[in-house]
């Protein structure tokens, strides 16, 4: 399964997307940043602590990093089948089952680290930028960094099985823009935020909501290769 990964791994040149992973960190740190800067000029913080600075992050972070999981899954799989080159890798001397697995497998992975290595940059940041740029009223620490890490590896293994969910919108047309669509409207809908005017809440805190949407992730992955083995798919 490892050599299987690795191969499609440099197969599809994959590690070019950890450039725009380590942009995109910046790029979520830094807007998130900028707006807890300009409400403090304007004498109304917009973040109470570092609970909220956070919050919004992990937001970004999985709205993008579900979207970008879509981006490998189409390349991995969609276009595999759209341009009939799956034919051709599925005349190799192996079970079809194994090569899907280690496709999906790729996927989840890419998810699950994007997303933990995302939240720990940004931890390290808040860490050493909030004391000099005052982004929100108490000061961060590292206890609370710290306390936030098991979650935040629980909510990344959920959003890896997630990713999985657009493949089942994706290979029903074999369409690259399908799978990419429904991976934005996903990321957003389990990242929805609803306020009560007072206390904003994200749909992802809803632990059952993440749990259900990763458990159909897993089923659709598990689905797609199923009977690989005994019919075309194409």
């Amino acid at each position: 399964m490892l050599k299987l990964m690795k191969l499609e791994y440099k197969k599809h040149h994959l590690s070019q997307y950890f450039k725009w992973v380590a942009l995109w960190i910046f790029i979520i740190f830094a807007l998130v940043a900028l707006m807890g800067w300009e409400s403090k000029n304007e004498n109304e913080l917009m973040f109470r602590d570092y609970a909220d600075f956070i919050s919004l992050t992990n937001i970004l972070i999985r709205i993008v990093f579900i979207c970008f999981s879509a981006v490998i899954l189409s390349r991995l799989v969609i276009d595999e089948y759209k341009n009939k080159t799956i034919q051709l890798l599925f005349t190799y001397p192996l079970q079809r089952k194994k090569l899907m697995q280690a496709k999906l497998s790729i996927v989840f992975l890419f998810c699950f680290v994007s997303i933990v290595i995302a939240t720990f940059v940004i931890n390290l940041l808040i860490l050493f930028v909030s004391p000099h740029l005052y982004l929100f009223e108490k000061p961060v620490e590292m206890s609370e960094v710290i306390s936030a890490m098991p979650s935040s590896l629980l909510t990344a293994f959920m959003m890896g099985g997630v990713s999985l969910i657009p493949l089942f919108f994706g290979m029903r047309k074999k369409s690259t823009s399908a799978t990419i669509t429904w991976a934005v409207i996903i990321g957003v809908f389990i990242n929805a935020t609803v306020s009560d005017g007072g206390e904003t809440v994200s749909l992802s805190q809803f632990i059952i909501i993440p749990i259900i949407l990763c458990l159909f992730g897993f089923l659709v992955g598990y689905l797609s290769y199923r009977k690989v083995d005994q019919k075309d798919l194409l």
